[in-house]
């Protein structure tokens, strides 16, 4: 099944669902049709439950340049705030996702695009991507939640570094600082990152959504998160999944989870 917009497009490979931004013109630049667009489609993922896990790439040799700057023009105050409520609907969006989320990331992955990635629980960069908060060179501050994701990723003083110098980050540096999780040869990011949604796909669904909002909630206290580990782990000791795993542990097979 595939479906398309004029800014993203949307096709499932088995249980992953492929988000493409598909603006090569402007090197999949953001713009307030692209937000608006992951955001249908991510709510359209939330209630489809054949989907067990989620990536988000660019079209063509890019994964995004960024905000498209020829929509930031002239703006009123007014204007401003409301195109920063609609970047602020899509970052929930994914963030609170049930599902895991994979980058695949090609190319520049600047600005919101460097934005975008951080969301994502497991970053595949080909080893021509390069990464950059181009924000500051155009008068603004980074966006999209990257005050909070991108600390949790790097160390502090690495994060003002990035933030506040807009210097490029080659992958081969973001994997080192722990930026990105994967390198890939150009080219072969997407497969990559398939591979590794595959195997979150097929991973227990209910114990990865309790992850991803435990994870959600840094920076927590340790009281928060032993609280949330007994409420979570309570309701999974119950779970058919986990008499599934149990059962297919001690039966010496391949378990089958149905999320229930």
């Amino acid at each position: 099944m595939s479906s398309s917009d004029p800014t993203v497009t949307r096709e499932n490979d088995g249980a992953i669902a492929v988000l493409r931004i598909s603006n090569p013109k402007r090197r999949n630049a953001f713009s307030p049709e692209v937000r608006g667009a992951l955001v249908g489609h991510m709510n359209d993922i939330a209630t489809d439950n054949a989907i067990r896990s989620i990536v988000i790439t660019g079209a063509g040799k890019t994964f995004s340049a960024g905000g498209d700057l020829s929509t930031m023009q002239d703006m009123t105050a007014f204007e401003g705030r409301e195109r920063i409520r609609a970047g602020r609907a899509m970052v929930e969006s994914i963030w609170r996702s049930e599902k895991p989320v994979v980058a695949a990331v090609e190319g520049f992955a600047f600005g919101a695009g460097l934005s975008l990635a951080l969301l994502a629980d497991w970053i595949v960069a080909a080893e021509d991507a390069s990464f950059c908060a181009s924000f500051g060179r155009v008068g603004l501050m980074g966006d999209m939640g990257l005050f909070w994701t991108l600390p949790q990723r790097v160390s502090a003083g690495r994060a003002r570094r990035i933030l506040m110098l807009a210097e490029v980050v080659t992958a081969q540096e973001a994997l080192k600082i722990g930026l990105v999780e994967e390198i890939s040869n150009n080219g072969k990011a997407l497969d990559q990152a398939m591979a590794k949604a595959q195997a979150m796909a097929e991973a227990a669904p209910l114990p990865n959504r309790l992850t991803r909002e435990a994870l959600g909630q840094f920076p927590a206290t340790l009281d928060d998160m032993l609280a949330y580990e007994a409420h979570g782990q309570g309701l999974l000791f119950t779970s058919a999944d986990t008499k599934e795993g149990l059962a297919s542990f001690f039966e010496k097979r391949r378990p089958v989870f149905q999320g229930a």
